[in-house]
């Protein structure tokens, strides 16, 4: 699985869930996004700010100086991450807040984790080679 993303690719990700909860017409605190930093990484995400228990979440971590980084999927029934491609995070953005992007994310997380792949930790990825 390539989930190798540019910081490009990832704010076309931010820009999808932003126009999907414009057309669905979410507060405007539905959304929940932003970064923190860790040990040269930056971490970007997105999730439900209302954390409703089948939203998906996205998480982007990139090495301080690098142009890409990885991305994953989260899923709240399996409390999980798994490495997601960029189309499959896109349509995931795309459905955030509907059963469709649920889902899917769901669906990556639980075939992840059902073939026995190790516990992705946000900030070691390299670990699990994705």
């Amino acid at each position: 699985m390539n989930n190798t993303i540019t910081k490009e690719q990832w704010e076309q990700i931010i820009k999808a869930v932003d126009l999907h909860s414009m057309k669905l017409h979410q507060h405007d605190d539905r959304v929940y996004s932003g970064k923190n930093l860790k040990n040269h990484q930056t971490r970007h995400y997105i999730y439900d700010n209302y954390d409703h228990h089948d939203s998906p979440g996205l998480d982007f971590v990139i090495h301080e100086g690098s142009d890409s980084g990885r991305l994953t999927v989260y899923n709240g029934s399996e409390m999980a991450y798994a490495p997601v491609s960029f189309e499959k995070g896109l349509e995931v953005a795309k459905n955030f807040f509907n059963m469709h992007g649920s889902e899917i994310a769901e669906e990556i997380v639980c075939d992840y984790v059902m073939d026995g792949n190790p516990k992705i930790s946000l900030w070691n990825q390299e670990d699990c080679n994705l």
